[in-house]
Formats: structure tokens, C-alpha cells, sequence
């Protein structure tokens, strides 16, 4: 299974990003889209041992063992290798001493305690096993090194280091550490490509093998020349601008351009990750007595597998043979043939469109050095514009912004870019940004502001009863709500204008106008021709039906009469308007109802401060005959408030009944 997996692997996976040397073969073409990636094809050679080597940027290996594909006659891939992500680091976890150890003879002899050596110094020689270093410092001097070995004899010797010590190692194993070590410190200061090597079964020797991968890549750019000659017509020109960032020289390059976004992702695929685990603690208690064992319920799932058929071990190598033995690559095999169109006599860039995107075929090749731009044209065509003046409701300017309004009749779709516009007789005009334009579809390109005219907006809110519908006592009122914005526009004194106003789109509100043009994602658009000194008045209309339900036994009574005067049926207008009588009076009853008791409590309240007073003041005292007077007069406006009550709440009643009554009859 092991084997299987990783044969899949290097089919998927490996071959240089823009390759550094001229070893790895020629670009035939390379493919640029809009998503910032490019599709590097170029050939390669098998050398005699069966191997495709190939020298990539150290940034784009991730894209390589992502996207390489490998086209050769019926052979196929064995096998890929290439240096770690840190080779250095790799290289000194077997050393017994650091990178840091070789900068100095001090700190490499310190490294490598016990080791035998013979060391020289101020005309003196010392040999043995070391036994360490001493840093000897003092004020006015650098810090001395003093070494200290042990000889065959067993007799400890000391020898000062100064500049001009000399080392021998005795181990010769050691010297060939220390000799690797020194080699991967050089190559590790300059780590900046890698060199993959493929291995390839069943090709010849000096074969021919196409790659094909993709890398990250400058995003082209398009830059649009429009010249407004005629009423309605405008020559459209594009201009690509591109970079080679490739790391190597274009010579004979075929360029082909996408305007495709396609989704792209990467991921660190030359990297070392480690799975992390938990970590256990040693448990140093003397008591510790293991659970009692539960059974091993794993033995239940290996008995289960145990009674599948194993997998064949060639399962997954037919779609290895089909990758292998695909069609040797051919000079024109990204040249696409296809149903050719001609954009303009004096442009021979092929343009195709697809269900996605748009795609530009540059004639010829092309030569340029690594870090060199190029700029071509695209696309040459005569297409539709209009002049306009365009507003945006809610702008701080009253003032349009002049625009052109493009069709794209070129029969494909044009990417986005930056556009610069000139008048056929006054020259250039202003710049403006085009986005993405699909073809037959139409854009505008606003590029300067027309002092000439002035647009003011004004909104009226208004809203009326469009349904009234009674069941069980409810009333479900359907209001429509109307916002009328009228735009005023006074045109310019010296020609006609046509001018083009987005009003905004209002989520849930239905839209009209009688000068209605189209709309965008945001924006209704109205459109009207203005005259030369005259003023045009363009009106859009937002309108919402809300329905709401009303109880009518709690409805206030003016909400009835409004509803009572909007209906067209009479019998519908009488009973609400009976009813917000009835309403009415029962309210008024209500708050009489509520006005006493809180009378009565207001007089209740009082008495119990006269109660707490009585027990305070001394028996027989004027105060006291006050505060006995005080809380009689109080008992008799109780009683008589009561009954007052008493009456009231009989006559809310009945007007309960009456609104009752009245709204049975609905």
C-alpha cells in the first residue's frame, strides 16, 4: 500500500516552478490568468540514468509538488527526490557540536570534550584527550583560553591559546564530521532553490519529456484606450501589460492570457510537521494499583477486518499507467486550435470565449529577460458609446459625473482594467476604471465632472390604507407605504445632455418610473435627455404593503376614524365610525374609573398617616381631637368616593357591553 500512495504522490507533485538553469530545458508557453497563477509548459531531457533534474526557486516548491504533471512517451514516473525543507538543521542533529561551535578554535575544542587532539601554540605542543576550557579574563586584557589534556601517560598538560593555535584531530571519524558540517554551513548560507530529481521508467536516454505545473505569477493588467470620434462610436483599444517574474529568461515563448479567477490555494507540502501527542506524567506513587483489565475491544474490529479481502496491492495503479502513457508532448500543444476570431483587420491576437472567462492567444513569441515588462495589444475593435452624465442619489455634489457608456460588441468578453479617454478633436478627457465587461453586456466609465449641470433630489414620504378586513374582532389593515424622490435636473446652457441617475434599490419595496433604464446589483436606473438650457423632472416611486392586526376592543378611537374615512364601503365606514364613538366614550369612562381609585387610594393612604399619628400624640390633647376629626372626615370621603365608584364602574360596564355589541356586528 505504501508503495501505491507514493507513486500517486510523485505524479502529483513534482517539477520546478520557474526553473534557475539552462539544464532544465526550454518554456514552450506559458498561460497567465487573472488569479495571479501561471501554467509554465516547457520540455525536458532524460539523462542516462533514467533522471529528469530540474533546479526550482526554493519559494515555489510548495506549487510544484502541488501541480506538476508529467507528459513523456509510454514510460512512467518511479519515483522523486529532493533536500529537506532545512537541510542544515538536519545535518547537525548528528554532529556532536553546533553551528556555533566552528566559529572559533576555543569554542570547538570546548564542544568536542574528550576527543583526542594534538594542539599548537606560541611555539609549544600539547597532546591527549581534552579535559575542558578555562576563560582566564582580566581588566585591561581580552579573555585568555587556557586548554587542559590528558596524555597516553596519564600526565595533565596546559596549553594558553593564543591567535595563532593550531588543531589536529586524532579521530579521523571526527574530522569527517567536522568536514560535513563546514559543507552545510556554505550551502545553507546561499539554501535558495532545490534541485529535484525525477526518476522515469521506459524512457529513452536524451528523450524529450514535457512538464506542465503552475506557479504564482504577477497578475497581468489591461489597460484601455478609448477615442470618441462620433456620435455613438468610440474605437475600443486594450493593451495588456504583463511582467516575467519567473526567475529565468523568455526566449521564443508562446504568451497566452485567461481572464479565468479560478479558486487557488496552497499549502506548506516541503515542510516537517509533527503529529503532537499527549504527554503522560511518570507517576512516582507507591501505591499505585492498576485497575482491573476490561478486555481489549480492538480484538473485535481486527476480527472483523480479518474477514474482508484484503485490497489487491495493484488497485491503484491503472490511473498511474493512464497518467504515464498520455500523449508525448508536442511544440503546439497548448496552442488550443480553435474557431478563431477576428477582432479587427490590424490585430492578430486570437480571442476565444468560454463559459467563464475570455482568453487571449498573443501572436508569434516572445523574447524577455527575467524582471522585464511587456506591453501588447489585445483587442483592437470599433464598438457603441454614448455620452452621459450620471448621478448617484444621496452625493454631496450636485453636480453629474460625465461618462461613457460602452457596449461590448468585440464578441468576447473584455477583463477589467484601467481606461484612459480621448475626444477625436480636444484629445484626452479624463481616466475612469472599467470592470470586468461581458460580452454584448454595457458598462459605465465615469471620468470627469460636469460643472455644466446641477441635479437636486427631494423625497416625500406618504403612506395609505390599501385593505381593511374585520374577523373575530380583529382587524387586519394592509397600509401601503409610498416614498416618491423627484430629481430635478437643470441642464447645461450650451448642448443637450443625456443624463443617466441611480437611485438605490430598497430591499422589500417595489420600484417604478416612467423613466426607468435598467438597473445594477444597487441601483434603479433612470434615464432622460435634457435640452440645452431646460430643466427635467425624473421621478421614481417606492412603494411597501405592511399588514398589520389590530384588536378592535383596544384600538384607539382615532385610528378608527382614519380607518372609517379611508374605505370605499359604506356599510364597513359606518360601523367604525359607530364604533370609535362607542370607543370613545367607553376611553372616557375608563379614565374617570381611573381617576377615582387613585383618589380613593390617595385618601386611604392619608388615613393610615392619621392612624400612625393618633397613637403618637397624648389622650385628651387638642391634637389628638384634631387627628379624630381628621380620620372621620376621611371614613365619610371613603364612603362617599366608593359609591361614586360604584356607579361609575355600572356605566363602564354597559359601555364594555355597548363596544362589545358593536363589534359583533362586524
Amino acid at each position: 500500500m505504501l508503495k501505491q500512495v507514493t507513486a500517486i504522490l510523485l505524479l502529483g507533485v513534482s517539477s520546478p516552478a520557474i526553473s534557475l538553469a539552462a539544464d532544465n530545458g526550454a518554456i514552450r508557453s506559458i498561460t497567465l490568468s487573472s488569479g495571479g497563477l501561471a501554467q509554465v509548459s516547457r520540455s525536458a531531457d532524460v539523462n542516462s540514468d533514467g533522471v529528469i533534474r530540474i533546479e526550482v526557486p526554493l519559494d515555489q516548491v510548495d506549487d510544484i509538488l502541488k501541480s506538476l504533471m508529467v507528459n513523456g512517451s509510454a514510460g512512467s514516473v518511479a519515483g522523486m527526490s529532493l533536500a529537506g525543507p532545512r537541510p542544515l538543521q538536519e545535518t547537525f542533529k548528528g554532529l556532536p557540536f553546533t553551528p556555533e561551535a566552528l566559529s572559533s578554535v576555543p569554542s570547538l575544542l570546548t564542544s568536542m570534550q574528550g576527543a583526542r587532539v594534538s594542539v599548537t601554540s606560541g611555539g609549544k605542543t600539547v597532546e591527549g584527550n581534552i579535559l575542558g576550557i578555562e576563560t582566564r579574563k582580566s581588566d585591561d586584557k581580552a579573555a585568555a583560553y587556557l586548554l587542559t589534556v590528558i596524555d597516553r601517560d596519564g600526565a595533565v598538560e596546559t596549553l594558553a591559546l593564543g591567535e595563532d593555535a593550531s588543531v589536529r584531530l586524532e579521530d579521523a571519524e571526527l574530522r569527517a564530521k567536522i568536514a560535513k558540517a563546514a559543507a552545510a554551513i556554505a550551502h545553507g548560507k546561499n539554501d535558495r532553490t532545490r534541485a529535484i530529481d525525477i526518476k522515469v521508467n521506459g524512457v529513452n536516454d536524451n528523450s524529450a519529456v514535457g512538464l506542465t505545473y503552475v506557479v504564482p505569477s504577477p497578475i497581468w493588467k489591461t489597460a484601455y484606450k478609448v477615442v470618441i470620434d462620433e456620435k455613438n462610436k468610440a474605437r475600443l483599444q486594450a493593451w495588456t501589460v504583463l511582467e516575467n517574474a519567473s526567475g529565468e529568461d523568455w526566449k521564443g515563448v508562446k504568451v497566452t492570457l485567461t481572464s479565468a479567477e479560478p479558486v487557488t490555494l496552497k499549502q506548506g507540502l516541503h515542510q516537517l510537521y509533527w503529529r503532537e501527542r499527549q504527554e503522560v506524567p511518570v507517576n512516582t506513587a507507591s501505591n499505585n494499583v492498576p485497575d482491573p483489565d476490561s478486555g481489549d475491544l480492538s480484538n473485535r474490529q481486527r476480527l472483523a477486518s480479518s474477514t474482508a479481502a484484503p485490497a489487491p496491492a495493484g488497485a491503484m495503479r491503472p490511473a498511474a499507467k493512464r497518467i504515464a502513457g498520455a500523449p508525448a508532448y508536442e511544440a503546439d500543444e497548448l496552442a488550443r486550435p480553435a474557431e478563431p476570431m477576428q477582432v479587427a483587420a490590424g490585430n492578430p491576437t486570437t480571442a476565444t470565449e468560454s463559459d467563464i472567462s475570455a482568453t487571449f492567444e498573443l501572436p508569434g513569441t516572445y523574447d524577455l529577460a527575467n524582471g522585464d515588462t511587456l506591453s501588447v495589444p489585445i483587442m483592437d475593435a470599433d464598438v457603441e458609446a454614448d455620452m452621459v452624465d450620471m448621478y448617484r442619489a444621496g452625493s454631496v455634489y450636485r453636480n453629474p459625473i460625465a461618462a461613457v457608456m460602452l457596449k461590448n460588441s468585440t464578441g468576447v468578453s473584455m477583463p477589467a482594467g484601467i481606461l484612459t479617454l480621448y475626444d477625436g478633436k480636444t484629445g484626452y478627457i479624463g481616466d475612469s476604471q472599467l470592470s470586468a465587461l461581458p460580452k454584448d453586456d454595457t458598462r459605465l466609465a465615469s471620468f470627469a465632472t460636469d460643472r455644466k449641470v446641477t441635479i437636486s433630489e427631494q423625497q416625500t414620504p406618504t403612506e395609505e390604507i390599501a385593505s381593511l378586513k374585520v374577523a373575530d374582532g380583529v382587524m387586519n389593515a394592509t397600509v401601503k407605504y409610498r416614498q416618491t424622490t423627484t430629481y430635478t435636473v437643470s441642464g447645461a446652457l450650451d448642448g443637450e445632455r443625456t443624463v443617466i441617475i441611480e437611485h438605490p434599490i430598497r430591499d422589500g419595496w417595489s420600484f417604478s418610473s416612467s423613466e426607468g433604464f435598467g438597473k445594477t446589483a444597487t441601483h434603479q436606473r433612470l434615464k432622460a435627455d435634457v435640452p440645452a438650457g431646460t430643466e427635467k423632472v425624473l421621478t421614481a416611486v417606492d412603494e411597501q404593503l405592511q399588514s398589520n392586526s389590530y384588536a378592535l376592543v383596544d384600538t384607539d378611537p382615532d385610528m378608527l376614524l382614519r380607518w372609517s374615512a379611508s374605505t370605499h364601503d359604506k356599510a364597513l365606514t359606518d360601523k367604525l365610525a359607530n364604533l370609535a364613538d362607542a370607543r370613545k366614550r367607553q376611553v372616557a369612562i375608563q379614565n374617570e374609573l381611573a381617576s377615582l381609585d387613585s383618589e380613593i387610594e390617595k385618601t386611604v393612604n392619608e388615613q393610615e398617616r392619621i392612624r400612625r399619628n393618633l397613637g403618637a400624640v397624648p389622650d385628651n390633647s387638642d391634637m389628638k381631637k384634631r387627628y379624630l376629626k381628621a380620620l372621620a372626615d376621611s371614613e365619610d370621603q371613603i364612603a362617599a368616593m366608593n359609591e361614586r365608584r360604584d356607579t361609575v364602574q355600572q356605566e363602564s360596564d354597559r359601555r364594555d357591553d355597548h363596544v362589545t355589541d358593536i363589534i359583533r356586528t362586524f
